[in-house]
């Protein structure tokens, strides 16, 4: 049974946006759209379920107020058109874009660059490509305490802001690899943050001031996916090597990994044939749905029970849980 506020699924696809509905024990689904757009980042209002803002590759924010039954492009639109992250907290929005920027509009109102992120970037390409610019991978906030912002710049670390997001330093101590890909700030353990990257997994225990490193033993070194449940389980999606190699089902080798303290990491499943993209805590508070660069969304629980709930669809790059 799901709860209040976290009835339909909301999937960013390389072909536009899917909604699906749980009926018993299937999801099914029950609209789409933007299908000509490539989505890279979703978010769901804190404060309105039915508000969700979705990013696309080369066209800004599209939002829509009722769940997905209209779309409108955001009015005024990201002044950079290439997303790559968001964070939606009450009564703001956050935008990670490439090259590596952030924007911040609050209320409605337009756009505000804050400079740190766009400064504290600086110096960083990928190894793939050396043309393209670090982007901003993911946005992060703490759920308690004092409320630190995290910014992971891929390909150029982590950068931490105590200011609401108005100033940002470096917060790369101990860190081997900069490729960041998601920032996990545990909300049931104050202090402990982990951040999956292109290289392996690291943990900290005081908010992002030192690193180590905690990947999981064995041939899977990309880190690309991080979510905890509402029992403080950790979940981390990994697969055995960069997208540019996923060139057939099951060539990812992907696996979810399960952690109490974000070092010491239990195998829940490898039953998945796409690389793993993106990872949501489960509506009922116990596991996550994790979504696949082979369009499959995979129910793990955390006893590693697994079901595919979602497939057939066109790489999914995010999903998130709202009305």
């Amino acid at each position: 049974m799901t709860t209040d506020g976290k009835n339909a699924l909301h999937l960013a696809t390389h072909s536009g946006w899917y909604r699906y509905e749980r009926r018993g024990e299937d999801w099914v689904e029950v609209d789409r759209a933007l299908t000509f757009w490539q989505m890279s980042c979703i978010q769901v209002d804190p404060d309105d379920p039915k508000r969700v803002y979705l990013g696309t590759e080369h066209s800004g924010m599209f939002v829509s107020n009722d769940g997905g039954k209209e779309w409108l492009r955001a009015s005024p639109n990201v002044p950079c058109l290439t997303m790559s992250s968001m964070l939606a907290l009450s009564g703001k929005v956050m935008v990670g874009t490439m090259p590596a920027a952030l924007y911040v509009t609050s209320e409605g109102a337009g756009w505000q660059e804050v400079k740190g992120i766009r400064e504290g970037a600086v110096g960083g390409s990928f190894p793939p490509n050396p043309d393209f610019a670090p982007r901003t991978r993911v946005l992060a906030k703490e759920k308690n305490g004092a409320g630190r912002y995290y910014a992971g710049i891929e390909v150029g670390g982590i950068l931490v802001s105590d200011d609401d997001g108005q100033s940002w330093q470096s917060a790369n101590e101990g860190l081997t690899d900069p490729d960041i890909h998601q920032i996990l700030p545990s909300a049931k353990q104050p202090g402990l943050v982990v951040t999956a990257c292109g290289e392996g997994v690291s943990r900290s225990a005081d908010r992002g001031s030192h690193w180590q490193k905690v990947t999981p033993s064995g041939n899977r070194t990309y880190g690309n996916a991080l979510a905890e449940d509402e029992n403080g389980n950790i979940y981390l999606g990994i697969t055995q090597d960069r997208p540019r190699t996923w060139t057939r089902a099951g060539r990812a080798n992907s696996a979810i990994f399960k952690s109490i303290d974000g070092a010491n990491w239990e195998l829940l499943t490898e039953k998945m044939t796409g690389g793993v993209m993106d990872i949501c805590p489960a509506a009922d508070g116990d596991g996550v749905l994790v979504a696949t660069a082979d369009g499959e969304v995979v129910a793990v629980s955390s006893a590693g029970d697994s079901r595919t709930i979602v497939s057939g669809l066109p790489c999914i790059n995010a999903l998130a849980l709202g009305a």
